[in-house]
C-alpha cells in the first residue's frame, strides 16, 4: 500500500445520544409527534479511497493528490437499532477556512459524499454531521497533495508549454504548436505531452551529446527557473542514469515549488 492510500486504522466509528436529549435535537431528520416515529441516534461511517472496498472509518488522516478521490457512506440506525429510513437521511458536510478552493464536495446522495483535490496544497479539515441532531458530529482532516493536472488554467497552460520547451528541448515553442501544447495541457494530458517530447528525436540527440547532470541542469533551469541544489542535482542525475526522464519532469511539474511559481 502506498503512503498516499494511508488510513489510520481504527475500532468502528458509532456516533450517539442518550434518548433522553433526543426532543431538542433531532429536529431535522424526524417528522415525529410521539417517541414511535425513528429518530437517528446512531451512525456508522464508511470510507474509501479511490475505487477500494469501503471500510469501517476510523479517525482519519487522509492524503489526496491529483485525480484520487475519497469516498464517505453512512448508515443511520433509529432508536430501536434499526436501518433509518433513506429518503428522511441526510448528511452535512461543513469545510474549515482552510479549506478554500483546495477540496471539493460531491454529494452522491443523501447518505454519501466524494471529496477530490481542487487547487494548491496543504491541509483542510471537514466536519461530518447529521442536521438536527449536533451530537453525531465526526471529523476528517485531509492533505491535499497538489493541483490536479487537467485543473490548469489557460495562463498556468500556456507558462507550462513555454517552460517544457526550454527545459526538455532547451529552445522557445514554435508559435504553430503553441495552442496545440496549450490545449493538451488544459484537457488533462500533460504527462502525454512531456512523454511524447522525451520520445522525440530531436530530445533524443540532446540526451546523446549530454551528461545527466547537464539534463538536471536543464529541467531545473526551464522548469524551476533555477540551477539545481547539490540534493536535487544527485537524486535526479542517478534517476536519469537509469533512463527515468519522464518521471524526473513529472516529478519537477508536480513539485510544491513549480506550483507556487505558476500564474494565479
Amino acid at each position: 500500500m502506498k503512503r498516499g492510500d494511508r488510513l489510520r486504522k481504527g475500532r468502528r466509528v458509532v456516533l450517539a445520544v442518550a434518548l433522553l436529549s433526543l426532543p431538542s435535537l433531532v429536529g431535522a431528520q424526524a417528522r415525529f409527534g410521539d417517541w414511535r416515529e425513528p429518530v437517528v441516534v446512531e451512525l456508522e461511517l464508511y470510507g474509501a479511497k479511490n475505487d477500494d472496498r469501503l471500510r469501517e472509518l476510523g479517525r482519519a488522516d487522509i492524503e489526496l493528490g491529483p485525480g484520487e478521490s475519497f469516498t464517505v457512506e453512512a448508515e443511520p440506525f433509529d432508536q430501536d437499532g434499526r436501518r433509518f429510513p433513506g429518503d428522511r437521511f441526510q448528511l452535512g458536510v461543513e469545510l474549515d477556512r482552510r479549506c478554500g478552493g483546495r477540496l471539493l464536495v460531491t454529494d452522491e446522495g443523501a447518505d454519501g459524499l466524494t471529496f477530490r483535490p481542487g487547487r494548491g496544497r496543504g491541509q483542510c479539515r471537514v466536519w461530518l454531521y447529521v442536521p438536527g441532531n449536533l451530537n453525531l458530529e465526526y471529523m476528517l482532516d485531509f492533505e491535499l497533495e497538489g493541483i490536479s493536472l487537467d485543473e490548469y488554467t489557460g495562463r498556468q497552460a500556456e507558462e507550462i508549454a513555454r517552460r517544457l520547451y526550454l527545459a526538455i528541448l532547451q529552445r522557445n515553442i514554435e508559435r504553430n504548436i503553441f495552442s496545440t501544447a496549450v490545449a493538451e495541457i488544459q484537457s488533462g494530458r500533460l504527462e502525454n505531452q512531456v512523454s511524447s517530447m522525451i520520445d522525440s528525436r530531436e530530445f533524443d540527440m540532446i540526451r546523446g551529446r549530454s551528461q545527466p547532470a547537464e539534463l538536471v541542469d536543464a529541467f531545473y533551469r526551464g522548469l524551476l527557473r533555477r540551477a539545481p541544489d547539490g540534493e536535487g542535482l544527485d537524486d535526479y542525475r542517478r534517476e536519469l542514469t537509469r533512463g527515468r526522464y519522464l518521471e524526473t519532469v513529472m516529478n519537477l511539474i508536480r513539485s510544491e515549488e513549480f506550483e507556487a511559481s505558476l500564474p494565479h
